[in-house]
């Protein structure tokens, strides 16, 4: 802290019709959750509600955002730990938090090893893991002795810990594991769904899977191994059941068979989000629905994902924020450097 030099540009927040309604008094902030965000005040860290008020003093190293009614921080003089709602930190034995709380559990560590607690702070998954991912749908990714498996909530392996490597697919269900030399889809339950030899399966939306043969790519039915869509050099999942494929020409967006959905060619597609997903052009953005229909064609410098109905855009004067129609919503107050995303209403920005 003796070296520490507070910026001259600071963050507050606006609401969604970008009037400042929270002052730009802070060093740093992180987004809303759960009525709260973590904000950064002379170098140390705490917490503020949605009209500005400081509810947890700002005494950390470190604060990160609030899931399922915890945050972890990092003191000053102690290990990173979890606090609630007032501040008041979960007591527990020789753990040192190390990831958020998900399906009510979360990642800590003890000595080199990785274990799992439950919201009281009592080890429920002892620490016997050299890694660990957070818990999504009941399930978890774990590695042990340089394997990796999956574990429910009780620390039962659902698979063994025995491939070299697992991906959650894009569904969130369906699990793509790899053993020497075949790829092996399960699902949530560890039931195999399909196996395949000499080739890499990539990702899946629950009903197809993206495979990796050599220097091609193409979609193949979870039900029918038979259903194998045409070739591409890349395959991206969108969600939503779409898929982006790369010809010579740039990325197509197709249907979950490896159909074109229009003959338009882009350097990059971005995952949909409240509906559109963010497209690249000749080195301008713009915007298409799930219909693979263009929203605006190539007039933004730079365009980023849909939260909560609001896009930032880069326009040729600034960056602003566009609506669900593509228009400009409003402009960011006088003096703004920088936005971030809207999460409960609320965007941060910076001021100069």
């Amino acid at each position: 802290m003796a070296d520490y030099e507070a910026p001259s540009d600071r963050w507050g927040f606006i609401d969604t019709s970008g009037n400042l309604v929270i002052k730009a008094v802070y060093d740093d902030v992180g987004p809303f959750t759960e009525g709260l965000a973590a904000v950064q005040k002379d170098g140390k860290w705490g917490y503020i509600d949605h009209s500005g008020e400081m509810v947890i003093d700002p005494v950390y190293k470190s604060a990160w955002a609030f899931h399922e009614g915890f945050a972890r921080v990092l003191p000053f003089d102690n290990p990173d730990q979890f606090i609630d709602r007032t501040g008041k930190a979960i007591i527990g034995d020789n753990w040192s938090a190390a990831d958020d709380f998900s399906n009510g559990m979360a990642r800590v560590m003890v000595g080199n090893s990785y274990g799992y607690i439950d919201t009281s702070g009592k080890l429920i998954i002892q620490p016997i893991y050299t890694r660990g991912w957070n818990f999504q749908n009941e399930s978890c990714i774990v590695e042990y002795h340089d394997k990796l498996g999956l574990i429910n909530r009780e620390g039962v392996n659902i698979l063994e810990p025995v491939y070299d490597k697992i991906k959650r697919a894009g569904d969130g269900n369906t699990f793509l594991c790899s053993h020497d030399n075949a790829s092996i889809a399960f699902d949530k339950s560890g039931k195999e769904l399909t196996r395949l030899e000499g080739v890499k399966m990539i990702d899946s939306d629950g009903e197809v899977l993206s495979v990796r043969e050599g220097n091609d790519m193409y979609l193949i039915s979870l039900n029918d191994l038979a259903q194998k869509s045409k070739s591409y050099m890349n395959i991206i999942y969108l969600e939503k059941n779409l898929w982006a494929g790369k010809i010579d020409s740039g990325y197509i967006l197709m249907d979950k068979n490896g159909n074109a959905l229009s003959s338009q060619t882009y350097t990059q597609i971005n995952k949909f989000s409240d509906g559109f997903a963010a497209y690249s052009k000749d080195n301008l953005w713009g915007y298409i629905n799930a219909k693979g229909e263009e929203l605006t064609g190539e007039v933004f410098g730079l365009a980023w994902d849909y939260r909560e109905g609001f896009a930032r855009a880069a326009f040729q004067d600034g960056m602003a924020f566009i609506n669900k129609y593509q228009k400009l919503a409003f402009y960011p107050p006088h003096g703004t450097l920088d936005m971030r995303d809207f999460t409960e209403g609320l965007a941060s920005v910076q001021l100069d």
